[in-house]
């Protein structure tokens, strides 16, 4: 929520995020298979990304389709200290950024299956509940 630009002290505060996410989850049975994804969701193709600098297939291709979706919704996010950018713009970047950033087939993908997407994100949704008796 901070309105202004990170210090480096606070960058690295930041990217200890994948691994405390997986020691909040760890332990939790059901989530075994998801832990890996939480924790190299943040690395990069070219490996410049964190929390173990993995490269290209390193990374598990599940963490690699969530490091594209949460880009995604990270630049087109308002935030405090910037307005969301346009899809013109997050397209951009993400074209620059394939091969570099993200894995070059899954932007692909994305780009592939963006009306299909877009479309189901306008879709009108049921209010969800947390009551898990009501899921089945």
């Amino acid at each position: 929520m901070k309105p202004g630009a990170l210090t480096p002290e606070e960058f690295e505060h930041i990217k200890t995020h994948p691994d405390l996410g997986c020691r909040i989850l760890d332990g939790v049975k059901q989530l075994d298979k998801v832990l890996p994804v939480v924790r190299h969701h943040h690395e990069a193709w070219n490996g410049a990304g964190y929390p173990a600098g993995l490269k290209a297939e390193e990374t598990p291709f599940l963490a690699r389709i969530v490091a594209v979706a949460d880009s995604i919704d990270a630049m087109s996010s308002d935030r405090p200290y910037r307005k969301g950018m346009d899809a013109a713009k997050v397209d951009e970047i993400l074209r620059k950024g394939a091969g570099q950033q993200w894995d070059p087939e899954v932007v692909a993908a994305f780009f592939a299956a963006r009306e299909d997407i877009t479309a189901m994100g306008a879709q009108e949704r049921a209010n969800l509940t947390l009551d898990v008796q009501q899921w089945v």
